[in-house]
């Protein structure tokens, strides 16, 4: 009991640690900067982390499981693959927030009237369809290309803390995956507020700051491919 209680202790704050690496946070901030609000950021971390503890718990049932591993080669072609996705991401924000359109909006609420800049986009029904599609499969299949990448340093403490177990090492690798999904939505819920405050109050803020992480995106990526080269 007393070790089954370690290998949550360890895989949960492990797991809380991980969500937040540079890449996993600004790959979703980008993602959240080109459809902003609490809800649809926080549908983009969940499905971030969907898909990054999918390809982790699968990497852990061919490693434990069959006894194979993850080659060498492709880990280091997933981690040149997050800095394209990223750099990807942050030129895909580029054009859709010049694709957007400003508009000013007024509202009357009890009695007071007060204007606000809303961002809005012009789109047809398929249009909508398809972009609700985009936006559900995109975070996960960057979130299954971050758990490759990242699979190595995830699972090099599962033997010490699994003895052996395939039982134990999916216990540690599921509560991870919780750590993971947990530290994302806290993240998504903070970064949605602020975008939601900054949309409706300092619109002109809220521009150059979509901007600042669309060029951040950018500029990581180059960094990450430079890295795994």
């Amino acid at each position: 009991m007393d070790a089954y209680f370690a290998i949550i202790l360890v895989g949960f704050g492990l797991g809380l640690m991980h969500a937040l690496d540079a890449d996993h946070v600004m790959a979703v901030s980008s993602l959240s900067s080109t459809r902003p609000g609490i809800r649809k950021t926080l549908r983009f971390c969940a499905h971030w982390a969907l898909g990054h503890s999918s390809i982790l718990l699968l990497s852990g049932l061919l490693l434990f499981g069959l006894g194979l591993s993850i080659p060498q080669a492709l880990q280091t072609s997933a981690e040149m693959l997050v800095g394209v996705i990223l750099i990807v991401l942050g030129l895909w924000c580029f054009y859709a927030f010049r694709r957007q359109a400003l508009r000013l909006v007024e509202h009357t609420h009890e009695g007071v009237t007060h204007t606000h800049w809303h961002v809005t986009a012009s789109q047809s029904r398929v249009a909508h369809t398809k972009q609700k599609a985009a936006d559900a499969h995109a975070p996960v299949m960057v979130g299954v290309v971050h758990g490759l990448a990242g699979s190595a340093p995830a699972l090099a403490l599962v033997p010490a803390v699994a003895h052996g177990e395939l039982t134990a090492a999916l216990v540690y690798l599921l509560v991870f995956s919780f750590g993971v999904m947990l530290s994302m939505l806290v993240f998504g819920l903070g970064f949605g507020a602020a975008q939601q405050y900054l949309q409706q109050q300092h619109i002109k803020l809220f521009n150059r700051c979509r901007y600042g992480i669309a060029a951040a995106s950018v500029i990581m990526g180059a960094y990450w491919v430079s890295r795994a080269i």
